[in-house]
């Protein structure tokens, strides 16, 4: 990815927990690192094809001089998501926030605050289980995952039956989709669903074999990742009825589907 700076702005703002902080105001500087894929106008040379710095600049001036809340690290996120509305073109930016006039006792130049965001994408996840309380292991999965940081507005699929795919002598399934928007990093993201299956009591032990429950990242946005760990989109999810029948129940999200005859519903929603 390329990336463009915008290093140590300047701006008045309110943002603090004491009383005066909010009336008084103090300098708060600003420094972004804004990441895009190819930029086209390194080679075009015309201002359409990159980023407005002006209105990036009156974008977070407008954010820091209006904030009135109490942390500097939600004021870095409110900058973080206007940065990232302003041009679609922007896939990750990183923000820092410092506050040189903190009311800290002590010598110190600055205290300060960074955090990195991508864009938000929309990412479909597949759900099963065929061993315990399937719906429970289900509907405990969907909770943790909710409650990840950094992912918003749920859509869920209702829970099929289904039969085992790949090694037939095991309990039928319970299957499901879910869809979110969140700027976890699909590997990070990868790794909270391992955390959750193994909360869960997920055990490896047979390939297809059976599992309390099982998460696969299906889509995450437009991208294609072809990593040893992570392929993406799901390379068989277009074979599988339990894969594409919930996604028929999760709102924006049109794909064409295969036969899906051999799924019996099983309407939880």
């Amino acid at each position: 990815m390329d990336k463009i700076t915008l290093s140590k702005m300047e701006f008045e703002g309110h943002t603090g927990c004491l009383d005066f902080e909010k009336v008084d105001g103090q300098k708060f500087i600003v420094s972004l690192d804004i990441f895009l894929d190819r930029i086209k106008g390194c080679y075009s040379d015309e201002l359409a094809d990159t980023v407005d710095y002006a209105m990036i600049y009156e974008e977070v001036k407008k954010i820091v001089t209006e904030d009135k809340g109490n942390l500097i690290e939600c004021l870095a996120q409110k900058v973080a998501d206007g940065v990232l509305k302003t041009d679609g073109r922007i896939l990750k930016v990183i923000v820092n926030i410092s506050k040189p006039e903190a009311p800290v006792k002590g010598i110190f130049e600055t205290m300060a605050v960074t955090i990195e965001r991508r864009r938000k994408e929309f990412v479909v996840l597949s759900l099963g289980s065929n061993l315990g309380d399937r719906e429970a292991n289900i509907l405990a999965a969907e909770q943790a995952l909710k409650e990840l940081s950094g992912t918003e507005d749920f859509r869920y699929a209702s829970i099929y039956e289904t039969e085992p795919v790949g090694l037939e002598d095991q309990p039928y399934f319970l299957n499901t989709c879910v869809g979110f928007y969140t700027d976890i990093d699909p590997f990070e993201l990868l790794d909270k669903i391992h955390v959750i299956e193994n909360d869960l009591m997920r055990k490896r032990e047979v390939h297809w074999g059976p599992r309390t429950i099982d998460i696969d990242i299906i889509f995450y946005g437009d991208e294609v990742i072809m990593k040893p760990e992570l392929t993406v989109p799901h390379p068989r999810w277009y074979l599988r009825s339990f894969v594409t029948v919930p996604l028929r129940d999760i709102k924006d999200v049109d794909i064409e589907h295969p036969d899906d005859k051999e799924v019996s519903l099983y309407r939880k929603r």
